[in-house]
């Protein structure tokens, strides 16, 4: 995972609301958010458009109910940073799928909360 946030393509007050909805709306759930990665086309500053693919890791130890958490997410995104299109990928580590780990792989960490 990289970690150059300053390369991004998104605003610094596009990334500030980001972590701000995330850390809202987890402690709105009571879970603990351990880092928030960027991935997918806005992380390349070559490229035009586009969404905003977002991965929330959560602390394991502390699980919540990831579909209350993913709606109040989007909820607090819009508040923070208007209506954008944005994909949510939100791992506490349970699942089975390895896109959590692509989106590791390929992103950039913005913020780390451990």
């Amino acid at each position: 995972m990289a970690s150059a946030a300053a390369n991004l393509r998104l605003t610094r007050s596009e990334q500030d609301g980001i972590r701000r909805a995330v850390a809202r709306a987890c402690e709105e759930i009571g879970v603990i958010w351990r880092r928030i990665v960027l991935f997918g086309s806005r992380i390349d500053p070559a490229r035009l458009g586009g969404d905003i693919d977002l991965l929330v890791e959560l602390d394991p130890r502390h699980p919540g109910d990831l579909y209350r958490l993913t709606r109040r997410l989007r909820i607090a995104l819009e508040d923070e940073i208007g209506p954008q299109r944005v994909d949510l990928v939100v791992d506490d580590g349970s699942g089975t799928s390895g896109f959590p780990a692509l989106a590791r792989l390929t992103g950039v960490e913005m913020w780390s909360n451990n």
